[in-house]
């Protein structure tokens, strides 16, 4: 299926600026990961998937480009208006 990612690490920037840096999760043969969002983004640039699971459903994480040109990762839209991955736990 994927990698299931289960943790997420924040930049310390402040509320306005604080984003994803890094994420944990457990891969299909069970091993765990820890990778930085641009090795995620070079991953899912190469097929690779990643998904989180919240509440009994999985959502796939995606790579986007903000407007400055700087890349980050994200959950697919789903019902809910915030990102998905800022629910996981922090580590």
């Amino acid at each position: 299926m994927g990698y299931k990612i289960t943790h997420v690490r924040l930049s310390s920037g402040g509320y306005a600026e604080e984003h994803i840096t890094d994420v944990k999760g457990v891969g299909d043969s069970g091993g765990s990961f820890t990778e930085t969002v641009a090795q995620v983004v070079s991953y899912l640039k190469m097929d690779m998937k990643y998904y989180v699971s919240i509440r009994g459903y999985t959502i796939t994480v995606i790579h986007q480009k903000s407007s400055s040109g700087k890349e980050y990762i994200r959950t697919k839209p789903d019902s809910t208006t915030t990102d998905n991955l800022l629910s996981l736990d922090r580590f």
